[in-house]
């Protein structure tokens, strides 16, 4: 058996694939099946799960059964909606029908020789299930790395899967430019080795810069202007492609967010105690060639917010990162909804002509 959970799909398709080549080398070409199923079918699927993993294929000597969703399975709620629990001793007869998950773990303590049982999710809640299988297989955690490692696995990976080299400086250029999802690493590698010109030629600092476009933070700088504005549906077509084309983490874009408000709420305050915000561009981290041009936007915002509606702006703000980073509802709706508040609050002000105190 085996778990392999966590939000970077890229890494556990890796474990998957290294799993399936193992197996192939020791069963021979032909010689495994891969049966899915999804878990968002819920508890009720896994008996036909275990019954697949317990059948013998008929062609096949080994099935790889691969649950994706694997979560879904053996949430609380299915298991709450388990029968009553057996009579206390004495009783009559009967006993409470097992949960998904004590049907895994008691599966997991005598698995069949003749299929692995996958289980896939991006989020999981360990328990005695991760136990029983780590005594018949893994438990891999597969989170996103850091910036350190990513720049380290951008090296390796150009050499081993893209015949190429590419610099450390290169290497820290590319992932501060995409992030550090390996997906998306490996994509920009390929296109890089290919621009090189192919036959070892190293990818440079020069290629990069050339061939992978913005950074990180210039994307998220860029989402700031449609919130300050309010502009949702401006903002939400930004986050939908830093999300879709971008392929960055709701919880990092959701810094965007924060900045914006934090801003918002300083300069409100600034600007209704007489205070020129030129004097605070440090903090407000305003600077360069139209550092001007943005603080003057930035007063009339201030103005039209008021420091009472800022506030409440950034409460909401710093309240949407503490639920984002403890996967509290759906990360992307949050952003959304927040990005709704934003407009409610930059131009309530402004439509009334008058400063936003209530």
């Amino acid at each position: 058996m085996l778990i392999l959970h966590g939000k970077d799909r890229f890494r556990q398709d890796e474990h998957l694939q290294s799993l399936i080549a193992a197996l192939t080398k020791k069963h021979g070409d032909g010689g495994t099946d891969t049966v899915r199923f999804d878990g968002q079918q819920g508890a009720k699927v896994v008996a036909d799960i275990l019954d697949e993993c317990r059948s013998f294929g008929l062609m096949q000597q080994h099935k790889i059964v691969l649950v994706d969703n694997a979560d879904l399975l053996v949430k609380v709620s299915d298991e709450d909606e388990a029968s009553p629990a057996p009579p206390k001793s004495g009783g009559k007869r009967g006993h409470a029908p097992a949960s998904a998950r004590e049907m895994l773990e008691n599966y997991a303590a005598d698995p069949s020789e003749s299929a692995t049982l996958v289980l896939r999710a991006s989020t999981w809640r360990p328990g005695n299930l991760d136990k029983a299988v780590a005594k018949v297989g893994e438990v891999i955690k597969c989170e996103p790395l850091s910036d350190l490692e990513a720049i380290a696995w951008a090296q390796k990976r150009a050499k081993e899967s893209h015949q190429t080299a590419i610099s450390p400086q290169a290497a820290r250029d590319l992932v501060e430019a995409v992030g550090t999802e390996l997906g998306r690493i490996d994509t920009e590698l390929e296109k890089l080795a290919l621009a090189a010109g192919g036959e070892g030629a190293p990818i440079t600092v020069e290629l990069v810069e050339q061939m992978v476009g913005v950074t990180r933070q210039e994307e998220f700088w860029g989402i700031q202007d449609g919130l300050m504005k309010g502009r949702t549906g401006e903002t939400l077509e930004e986050l939908q492609r830093l999300l879709d084309v971008s392929r960055h983490d709701p919880v990092a874009i959701g810094w965007s967010y924060m900045d914006t408000a934090r801003k918002i709420h300083l300069a409100s305050a600034a600007v209704a105690q007489g205070t020129n915000l030129r004097s605070l561009s440090k903090p407000l981290r305003l600077w360069g060639p139209d550092a001007d041009r943005r603080i003057d936007e930035l007063t009339t915002i201030a103005k039209a917010t008021g420091p009472t509606r800022a506030a409440r702006l950034f409460q909401a703000a710093v309240q949407t990162d503490g639920w984002n980073k403890s996967s509290m509802g759906d990360t992307v709706r949050n952003l959304e909804v927040l990005t709704v508040r934003f407009a409610l609050a930059t131009r309530a002000g402004a439509a009334t002509g008058a400063p936003g105190r209530r």
